[in-house]
């Protein structure tokens, strides 16, 4: 299974819905939602049911979730400090 992210993209405010309940609407369509914010889901479906979920919440852009991973920083090192000059 896959993870997608879920963003409100509609024009009215989410709370001022017809009602719906989008998880609700997420875990009928067969998928798990993992995490939720107020115009956000993260959810974990197979590509079917991503499908379907498209269909089903037209409002909403889906997305597949990216992982950025952190750059390889180089360690900082101690130079060691010149002995016998002083200025």
């Amino acid at each position: 299974m896959s993870r997608y992210v879920l963003r409100y993209a509609g024009t009215t405010p989410r709370h001022a819905e017809s009602g719906v309940d989008t998880a609700e609407v997420v875990v009928r369509a067969g998928a798990k939602v993992i995490d939720d914010a107020p115009d956000m889901l993260l959810v974990e479906a197979s590509a079917r049911v991503a499908r379907n979920l498209e269909h089903l919440l037209p409002e909403w852009q889906m997305n597949a979730e990216a992982m950025t991973p952190l750059p390889a920083v180089p360690r900082p090192s101690v130079r060691a400090a010149a002995r016998g000059r002083r200025r």
